[in-house]
């Protein structure tokens, strides 16, 4: 006996076109959904490359200036300059050329290995590169409870590319002073979307005092120290953090409330 399209947990869509989905409960088993790339981008700084990174193919521009402000590249904007963005037939490839006052960093900040969208640490040529003892400090948000409500229930609304293709994206969003949510931005990558948030605050310059980072993901280690590089003075995610998350927050004086399994959220720094 056939059983019904709703009795069937796993469905073989293996005869299917690879940009659409199997399975649903009213018998339509060819449903159509829009799949996530993960693509590899070359950053390359005044002619020289410097780290490949598997990226979602959107808002590069913002990426490359997040990038390299959060990993202490530079320390402003105007340190560097946005050359071209270009596809090619293996990814993309940003150009940019750096300031002379801060092109000798690279040499401390390059990776040798593609950096995976789930890692922060990948291609980092030694333990000193990470330097977690060296966070700066930022001046605390104060960030009241219904303005952090506020900005969470209204966070899906804005998460456009994760709702049109499967909910694989997270999602990064700045929020100001008053819990309005200024931009939004999204990859396959939490790290990456954090990079490409800080990197449209910076081009659009937006005044950071007092507002915050609202995260979909778990609070890891470069989350914090992203947020703080960047000189943002408060972190919200929508998980758990590790205990050098929590441990790096406190050290720099970020405000960091995240979610606890039980669907709270407490303020762990």
């Amino acid at each position: 006996m056939t059983p019904k399209p709703s009795e069937n947990r796993i469905l073989d869509g293996r005869d299917f076109d690879m940009a659409r989905a199997v399975s649903r409960d009213d018998g339509n088993d060819d449903a159509p959904i829009t799949l996530q790339p993960e693509v590899p981008a070359a950053l390359t700084f005044n002619g020289q490359s410097h780290a490949v990174m598997m990226v979602s193919p959107h808002d590069l521009e913002d990426f490359m200036i997040g990038f390299s402000l959060s990993e202490g590249i530079v320390d402003d904007v105007s340190q560097i300059t946005l050359r071209d963005v270009r596809r090619t037939l293996q990814g993309y490839v940003i150009e940019a050329d750096l300031h002379d006052d801060v092109f000798d960093r690279l040499d401390d900040k390059k990776r040798t290995l593609e950096g995976r969208s789930g890692c922060g640490l990948c291609g980092v040529q030694s333990l000193e590169a990470v330097a977690m003892d060296k966070i700066g400090k930022v001046t605390p948000s104060n960030m009241a409870q219904d303005v952090v409500l506020r900005a969470i229930d209204e966070l899906p609304a804005r998460q456009t590319r994760n709702r049109e293709g499967g909910g694989l994206l997270h999602a990064s969003a700045f929020v100001d002073v008053t819990g309005d949510i200024k931009l939004v931005r999204e990859d396959i990558g939490r790290h990456n979307a954090l990079d490409k948030v800080l990197g449209a605050v910076a081009r659009e310059g937006i005044d950071t005092e007092g507002g915050f980072v609202l995260m979909t993901s778990r609070c890891s280690y470069e989350i914090v120290t992203k947020t703080v590089q960047c000189g943002v003075g408060g972190l919200v995610t929508l998980s758990g953090p590790t205990l050098t998350a929590v441990n790096l927050a406190r050290q720099a004086g970020l405000t960091m409330i995240c979610r606890e399994r039980r669907g709270l959220f407490r303020r762990f720094a």
